[in-house]
């Protein structure tokens, strides 16, 4: 091997090691594409959260609105009145204290995908300095191979007649040592890079279970206003009917 083969040996290397800044765009691309979607699922979250509590107070109002209609009710319709709203509330409170224990779990997924991060910023880091080390130790074994091939020489031109078998074999037998050493290396690269991709992988699965459970969270709740708000109506059809019955057996003329 002369000195033009292995600069385009170490040409190639050279290339293959500046092409790794581009997997690192794609792990940082990777990363904040995660935090966008986080970002925007709690944006989201917090702005359904505000519709929920203002339709709650709308509710409210409608309510004290039709208590003010109902004052000349019986004390009997207005007791059964005062227990339902009672549990409205009740059932009010406990549905926003699910809804302050979902937000606790959203910031302990965010925790969690703070500290995947800075375990992958680890791993990146680690293959920083593996792909340093591959590199330094490809320079020091070029250093070494030219240096042999140089003492080859000179001893081929010394000894040619007595000498040309002896400097072949061991000339062979460096560039074997050569292979050996890249072959190691490049064995350690492709497990560093595969547990990349698997933590990727990972991520990837977390993001789109996160999604899920959020999705449902958020029908459950919507479940739950609906049948509150359709409790509500048939509370208040019922008391209209008992107030129209009284005033019916009170004033029995304005039937006529």
């Amino acid at each position: 091997m002369d000195k033009t083969n292995i600069k385009n040996v170490a040409g190639e290397k050279n290339k293959e090691l500046l092409e790794t800044p581009e997997s690192d765009n794609l792990d940082r691309n990777v990363f904040e594409t995660l935090k966008n979607v986080f970002l925007e699922e709690q944006e989201n979250n917090k702005r359904k959260y505000e519709e929920l509590s203002d339709h709650l107070d709308k509710m409210k109002t409608y309510f004290d609105e039709k208590i003010n209609s109902l004052k000349n009710n019986t004390h009997e319709n207005f007791e059964e009145l005062k227990y339902y709203l009672d549990n409205l509330n009740k059932k009010n409170k406990d549905t926003i204290s699910e809804s302050n224990t979902f937000q606790e779990n959203i910031d302990a997924i965010q925790n969690d995908i703070s500290k995947l991060k800075k375990d992958k910023e680890e791993n990146t880091n680690l293959i920083k300095s593996s792909i340093r080390t591959y590199f330094d130790k490809m320079k020091n074994t070029l250093n070494l191979m030219n240096t042999h091939i140089e003492k080859v020489k000179e001893e081929f031109t010394n000894y040619k007649e007595n000498n040309e078998i002896e400097n072949r074999k061991k000339n062979i037998e460096i560039l074997q040592l050569i292979n050996e050493e890249n072959e190691t290396l490049r064995k350690s690269m492709e497990v560093s890079l595969n547990n990349v991709n698997n933590d990727i992988k990972d991520v990837k699965e977390h993001i789109t279970n996160f999604k899920e459970y959020v999705e449902k969270r958020i029908k459950d709740i919507n479940n739950i206003m609906d049948m509150n708000r359709k409790e509500i109506d048939e509370k208040i059809e019922h008391i209209c009917m008992n107030q129209k019955k009284l005033m019916g057996d009170f004033y029995p003329y304005k039937k006529n």
